[in-house]
Formats: structure tokens, sequence, C-alpha cells
């Protein structure tokens, strides 16, 4: 199933959904509007993950996988 990012465009939460198609209707999981528009994706790498140095490893994603900074753990 895909992962597509989302925004409500009634309260401007953003989040990304696993959806059976790409065409499913979703809700928000803050307020529970049906107004929410797909927003683009972004390209992913497929089968080459690179060790990080330590400064940058994500405790989230395991050893020697970089976040980029992405999930939060660097704030």
């Amino acid at each position: 199933m895909p992962i597509f990012p989302y925004e409500c465009r009634n309260c401007g939460l953003r989040e990304e959904r696993l959806v059976p198609r790409f065409d499913t209707p979703v809700t928000c999981s803050r307020c529970g509007s049906a107004d929410m528009t797909k927003l683009p994706a972004r390209p992913g790498a497929v089968g080459s993950r690179t060790p990080c140095s330590g400064a940058h490893a994500c405790p989230a994603a395991g050893s020697g996988h970089c976040c980029s900074g992405h999930c939060g753990c660097h704030e």
C-alpha cells in the first residue's frame, strides 16, 4: 500500500497516510474533516541506505539509519 502526504484544509494538520489506493478518501485525524488535500510526495530511495555519523544517526530509525532530521530527533 502506498503512503501519501496530506494536509487538512480545515485545521492545517499535515500527516502521511497508508492507503490501499491513490484515490482513497481520507479524513483528518485531528478534526475529522474530509477536506484533505494530497500533497506532492517526496521521492524515496530504494535499496540503498548509508550509515550516518553518530551525530546524524536517528535513534528512532535504528542503528546506522539516517532520517536527515525529518523525524524531529535532532531538535
